[in-house]
């Protein structure tokens, strides 16, 4: 029988030194069934630490679920890893009726593009096709490709290039196409 692999502790400074470098007021992370809260003024109160706008919860990378999306659509909610980033994009009206929404499947640093300075995966109006890669959400070097879980029509994009996105946080708005 084979021991679970398990976050070093060097791991986890890495992972609370890119927490303190980020945006973020606040980050739950779990790990080996152990839950650390943390706050960059203070401890966090538990109520805030549940919340998606507030913190963070950070589970062992799983793939990311496709959820419709109830009727008016939710802003993206991203902080960019340094000042110079570029800010999340203008949230437009859409008409999000029937959408699915391609959610990050790990915490950690999107990238829209395969290297800086190629064009991107794909842009809002872009036609894409089942399991598409569509970004890059990149933990501790390890690249996770972001793929359309169905054939579809990209009607958004959440987060910016190099933003810094949660466990499970809205990327990509996609109307499924009917065949």
């Amino acid at each position: 029988m084979s021991t679970p692999e398990r976050v070093t502790h060097r791991e986890l400074r890495e992972l609370l030194r890119s927490f303190h470098e980020s945006g973020w007021n606040a980050m739950t992370l779990d790990v080996d069934g152990i839950r650390v809260t943390v706050g960059k003024d203070g401890p966090p109160s538990a109520v805030a630490a549940g919340r998606d706008a507030s913190g963070s919860s950070a589970t062992a990378p799983e793939a990311a679920p496709a959820r419709t999306l109830p009727p008016a659509p939710q802003g993206p909610a991203t902080a960019p890893t340094k000042s110079t980033a570029p800010t999340t994009p203008a949230a437009e009206p859409v008409d999000a009726a029937g959408c699915v929404e391609i959610r990050s499947p790990a915490v950690g640093s999107f990238w829209v593009a395969p290297s800086p300075g190629e064009p991107p995966f794909v842009q809002v109006g872009d036609t894409v096709d089942n399991a598409q890669q569509l970004g890059i959400v990149e933990v501790m070097k390890l690249m996770n490709p972001v793929v359309a879980p169905q054939p579809g029509e990209i009607v958004r994009v959440f987060v910016a290039d190099a933003a810094l996105v949660e466990y499970d946080q809205p990327l990509f708005l996609l109307r499924p196409t009917d065949g």
